[in-house]
Formats: C-alpha cells, sequence, structure tokens
C-alpha cells in the first residue's frame, strides 16, 4: 500500500504528548514516520485508512514469507513455536484461579486463548482480521470472536487479565484501546502486552537496518519503555515490571532474519532438518510490561 508523501502534511501534534516538536525521521515506502522531541515516541504519518488495514490483515498477511517487510514470518509454519513461546509467557502471569477470566486482545489465529484454556484460564479472544478468527475457530477450535475489545460488549470489572501480545504496534489509537482494557479489568487486574523495543540496543545498533522499520505501514506506533509507561498511567495503569522475553523460532526462521540484516545468506547448504528445530532466543526485541489497573 505504497503512497506519495511528499504533498502530505507533516502531523500537528503528538498522539501521546501533545508536542508540537516533531521531525521526520525515516520515509519508506511511501511512508513517513515521525518523531516526537519531548517524549520520544515515533509513529507513522499518514496512517492507513480503514480499508487499507482490512485488506492487510487477510490471509496473506499470516502466510507472508519475507522477512523484515509486512506480514508474519513463516506464521502457519511456526505454529507449534509459536506455542513453546506462549507457553514460555504464561509463567509470567499469575496463578490462575477457579473461574479467572482472561482476554487475549489480539488473537490472531487462537494460539495464546489455546494454551492458557489448556491449562485451566477462562479465555477468549477478540481479533478483528476475519480470517484470523476465523482459523482460530474452525482449525484450532478455540473461542476467538471478530471484534475489537471497544465493540465486544464485555461487563466492566469482568476479567482479572488481558494480554495484547504484539498488538500495540498495531492500534490506530492505541490510548482508546488501553481505556477500553481499563473499563473491562477488575480494580487491580493486569494488563500484560509485548511490543519491539524501538529504543532497545540491537535497535540502536542496527539503525535504519533493524527488522523493526520494515514493518511499515502495519506497526503505526513504536515504542520503548518511556512512552510505553507515559501511555500506561495516562490510561489509568502503573507499570509493574518490564524484561525482554525471548522467543521460540525455528532455526530457518532465525537465519532468515539475521541473514537479512547482513545481506548474506546463512543456510542455502543447511538440511531441511535442522532448519526445522527449534530454538529459543532472546535478542532483546520483544519487550514485555505487566501493569496493574489502578
Amino acid at each position: 500500500m505504497p503512497r506519495d508523501t511528499t504533498q502530505t502534511s507533516a502531523p500537528e501534534r503528538c498522539a501521546l504528548c501533545s508536542s508540537t516538536d516533531l521531525s521526520r525521521f525515516l520515509a519508506r515506502d511511501g511512508y513517513a514516520v515521525y518523531a516526537c522531541g519531548a517524549c520520544g515516541l515515533r509513529f507513522l504519518h499518514p496512517q492507513p485508512t480503514s480499508d487499507d488495514l482490512v485488506e492487510l490483515y487477510g490471509e496473506r498477511y499470516f502466510a507472508h514469507t519475507t522477512p523484515g517487510q509486512p506480514g508474519y514470518d513463516r506464521y502457519l509454519d511456526e505454529l507449534e513455536n509459536i506455542r513453546r513461546t506462549f507457553d514460555d509467557r504464561l509463567r509470567y502471569l499469575p496463578g490462575n484461579r477457579p473461574g479467572a477470566r482472561l482476554v487475549d486482545v489480539g488473537a490472531a489465529v487462537g494460539t495464546f486463548v489455546e494454551r492458557a484454556r489448556r491449562i485451566g484460564w477462562d479465555a477468549e479472544g477478540l481479533e478483528p482480521s476475519t480470517w484470523a478468527a476465523q482459523y482460530a475457530r474452525e482449525m484450532l477450535g478455540q473461542p476467538v470472536r471478530t471484534v475489537t475489545v471497544e465493540d465486544a460488549g464485555i461487563a466492566p470489572e469482568s476479567v482479572d487479565v488481558v494480554t495484547l501480545w504484539e498488538v500495540i504496534e498495531h492500534l490506530p489509537d492505541p490510548a482508546s484501546t488501553l481505556r477500553a482494557i481499563h473499563r473491562i479489568l477488575k480494580p487491580g487486574g493486569l494488563l500484560v502486552l509485548s511490543t519491539p523495543d524501538a529504543a532497545s540496543l540491537v535497535a540502536r545498533l542496527l539503525a535504519r537496518r533493524w527488522p523493526g522499520w520494515g514493518k511499515i505501514p502495519e506497526h503505526l506506533y513504536f515504542f520503548d519503555r518511556r512512552t510505553l509507561r507515559k501511555l500506561l498511567e495516562v490510561a489509568g495503569f502503573a507499570v509493574e515490571s518490564s524484561r525482554y522475553v525471548p522467543l521460540v523460532v525455528s532455526r530457518q526462521y532465525l537465519l532468515d532474519r539475521v541473514s537479512r540484516v547482513i545481506g548474506v545468506s546463512l543456510h542455502r547448504k543447511l538440511s531441511r532438518a535442522w532448519l526445522e528445530r527449534p530454538i529459543r532466543v532472546n535478542p532483546g526485541y520483544d519487550l514485555m510490561v505487566i501493569a496493574r489497573r489502578r
């Protein structure tokens, strides 16, 4: 969905702190990323239209195979490793109680819902992508509704935990979504989210070659610890912890991404069996934040 931004005016204010101290950080594929000099938030402007987003998040998005571009790399091929990743992340959640309710916002094909229900959570997913939500229901048998959290009709203060795995950066209005999550969480309930850290050491070392900058136009915001904390506090949450969390991926997935960064193929002569073996990595990319509803 490239577009011509040469005739597009710059944004007037930062979406997080309302500062007018904005500068163009980079331009790619007809889109521009602006940086706020006051709070550090970086965001896409102009953002894709709602029709653009509907087109983007179809089946092709989840069947994508080119690292560092819009779409998930080998998503369906990596389902078993995604399950392993989510089993690891479940360790950070409080021990589930009988009837404890969990809502996974942006549930994709329902893998985290599946793993949470497997250990006793009363879990459901919300996913605006029609294709992904249907796959979750029909192929994995998981309760994933085709709806956003704003329109889900969940009763106020009825949910114990909400998860947002690699979702907040995709949201056209993350502040509005966080307010909706705040409404449905019980007092003291937990929000657990992860997102690429645009200020991580690896992001700073790789500069414009950081894979996160290839995720345009699907990533609308590029957060770090400071901007996430500010956004969450404004929405009524208190941040309790933040850390980089590992991923379980195939060796092929890992080598695909490294090869793209360095510009040299690292696995042409390696056997398929070896490439498909899982490996647990923590490249300081996925920042997980746990916040409690005030």
